[in-house]
């Protein structure tokens, strides 16, 4: 005799059993009285993240000038995330390099980027936290954003102390139409100085009901505003805003790209994924010209699109990367984001590569190849918005 399933039961039942057991998980990595910390950095990782020779580093160490490093037993230089950014400002005071100290000065707008795509799996969530990490390391005061009510950027910071997106502690609450709470009671500190994070969880999914009753009681756009509104808050606070959008085009997405002044479409290099970036880019399209008949179109500093999950090996992949730069041409990024089991293997430990020592995997060079990977598309981000800034190098 068949037995008919029960859709309710099934759904409820496992999303509870799945709950709990990643938060057993999540709490076993890091248990609620766990205080989480970056780990140490070596002169040479301190001199290129500054941009000067290690050399150069060690003769300030030894004339004691700047933060006194831990030494250890062997002679190596050890510096933490804190003493990486005194160093800077030290030597951003001696004027020794130009924009040392690249904080946003007087006359530079905040730059708000939306990392975006329709398809899953593009490597939104894994870009977003490595530009961010890199950025704030290099000294930018960083504020990473959570848009998508899956929350894996969210969940990539592991136990943030006060943190209950139950309790209404997420983007949502400073978005809605009814009694939004102030922007800085939802910012929170991560164990990276210089990198906070808004929260996101299933609530977030009310923004797309709570629009369309708006819509339908005031009419107009006035919704595309609330992100934008929200940030304007907080954003003399930050250099860089980073919006990691959940993969789908829905009202939290627009109001994103019209809040953004550059957007960042991470793709991977299959004919899948490429052809759903086409029909996301075709979709938007056809919205971004009703806002713009509307008088509420966006307009960015930049555009550009992101190869990841790359395989230089795979020859499909490097015809569908030679496509891809023959039809985007200058903009998409010149660099590609290697696919990498390091990055995987980082994700799973709910950290970005730049938090896991390099001994910690089993096979270091896989490690070197996918730092070596991301540090090169970071660094071309960086330049595209000191160039937004209008900076001369």
């Amino acid at each position: 005799m068949t037995r008919h399933l029960s859709s309710l039961q099934f759904m409820s039942t496992f999303s509870t059993k799945l709950e709990k057991a990643l938060n057993n998980l999540s709490l076993a990595q890091y248990p609620p009285d766990a205080v989480r910390t970056m780990r140490k950095f070596t002169s040479t990782e301190v001199a290129a993240l500054l941009g000067v020779t290690e050399a150069y580093i060690r003769q300030v160490s030894l004339k004691g000038q700047g933060p006194e490093p831990e030494t250890t037993a062997t002679g190596k230089r050890l510096y933490s995330v804190e003493q990486v950014l005194d160093l800077r400002m030290h030597l951003a005071e001696k004027a020794r390099k130009k924009w040392i100290n690249p904080r946003r000065v007087k006359g530079e707008d905040c730059q708000i980027i939306a990392i975006t795509n329709f398809k899953g799996g593009s490597s939104k969530t894994a870009t977003t936290i490595h530009l961010g990490h890199w950025l704030a390391l290099r000294g930018y005061r960083v504020l990473a954003v959570d848009m998508d009510p899956q929350a894996s950027l969210t969940s990539l910071q592991g136990a943030l102390p006060g943190f209950d997106y139950r309790e209404g502690d997420t983007l949502y609450s400073a978005i809605r139409f009814d009694d939004p709470v102030p922007t800085e009671k939802i910012v929170h500190q991560t164990h990276i100085i210089g990198f906070d994070v808004i929260c996101a969880g299933l609530e977030l999914t009310e923004f797309e009901t709570a629009v369309t009753l708006e819509m339908r009681k005031n009419g107009g756009t006035s919704f595309l505003l609330r992100v934008s509104q929200a940030l304007e808050q907080i954003v003399d606070r930050y250099d860089i805003v980073l919006l990691d959008c959940a993969p789908s085009l829905n009202f939290l997405t627009l109001s994103s790209l019209t809040a953004a002044t550059g957007v960042l479409i991470p793709v991977p290099a299959h004919m899948l994924d490429v052809d759903s970036t086409g029909k996301f880019l075709e979709l938007a399209a056809s919205y971004m010209q009703i806002l713009d008949e509307a008088g509420a179109g966006a307009r960015w500093d930049f555009a550009k699109f992101l190869i990841t999950k790359f395989e230089a090996n795979d020859h499909p992949q490097a015809n569908m990367q030679a496509l891809m730069r023959q039809v985007f041409g200058e903009d998409l990024l010149l660099n590609s984001v290697s696919k990498s089991t390091a990055v995987a293997d980082a994700l799973t430990w709910k950290q970005s590569l730049y938090e896991v020592q390099r001994s910690r995997f089993s096979a270091p060079k896989t490690y070197d190849r996918a730092i070596e990977s991301i540090n090169a598309a970071n660094a071309e981000i960086e330049s595209l918005i000191t160039m937004a800034w209008r900076r001369e190098q």
